[in-house]
């Protein structure tokens, strides 16, 4: 009898959900931040819960934080995987891996002031652009300008999304890149007024990353992910929060 207990007792061990310490965001609303209960909320998130309902063996503890310090916790072991609006860079695929396939995939715009006069590339000259450093939208910003040296663009860089806005709203930058469902959000929430151009710089896709030496996690994500994609439970959740379908497998452009 002691035995059987045992062996049942080792089985539920087995079963028994791993806790996955996530890296994620505080302020990116809606897709990472804190709620008003101090509470992880928001698309990555929901869609990791979602995604432990088909594999019980998940189950996730949050960590909300800055942007520029979640890659610093997935190098020293704080956190076992990051969900952020993360895409893929050589840099990045070089030091760690992501999810077998995209779960978001997201415009990048310039965003601006309300009454600004920038509406090509071309106005873009001797402007200044706001970046958070370590984003997505940094490196983007970074590539342009590169490419675009006649341009004369300066890029200053804040530690938070909040500030940058700030910082547009009070004149110190000219314009800030980022997705528009993001820039909206936020705007609104802290009454400042901007616009959307059609100066679209890239669609890229969006993963989960993970340390190189996790590939069992990495294969659970993914395999979950799929499900959720081929049930339309994915394309569902995109429907919730923005009534449009973001999550198709499409190449960036």
């Amino acid at each position: 009898m002691k035995k059987f207990f045992y062996i049942l007792l080792a089985c539920f061990c087995l079963l028994r959900a791993e806790l996955i310490n996530v890296g994620t965001g505080n302020s990116y609303k809606p897709f990472a931040y804190v709620n008003e209960k101090g509470e992880a909320a928001g698309f990555d998130i929901e869609l990791l819960r979602l995604l432990a309902s088909y594999d019980k063996s998940l189950e996730f503890n949050f960590h909300p934080l800055p942007f520029t310090a979640l890659f610093v916790g997935l190098d020293g072991g704080k956190f076992t995987m990051l969900a952020h609006q993360i895409a893929k860079t050589k840099e990045r695929e070089a030091k760690y891996i992501f999810s077998d396939t995209p779960y978001f995939n997201v415009l990048l715009n310039f965003i601006v002031a309300e009454n600004s006069q920038i509406t090509s590339f071309d106005d873009m000259k001797d402007k200044k652009i706001g970046a958070v450093i370590g984003s997505n939208q940094a490196l983007r910003i970074e590539d342009f300008v590169s490419k675009n040296p006649n341009l004369n663009i300066k890029i200053v860089y804040f530690k938070n999304y909040g500030t940058q806005l700030l910082a547009l709203a009070n004149k110190q930058i000219d314009a800030l890149l980022d997705n528009p469902i993001v820039a909206l959000d936020y705007a609104n929430s802290q009454g400042v007024k901007i616009k959307i151009t059609n100066l679209t710089l890239q669609k890229t896709s969006i993963y989960f990353v993970f340390a190189k030496n996790n590939v069992s996690l990495k294969d659970k994500i993914s395999k979950a992910l799929e499900r959720a994609r081929k049930d339309g439970r994915l394309k569902e959740l995109s429907l919730k929060y923005f009534d449009v379908d973001y999550t198709n497998l499409e190449e960036d452009l």
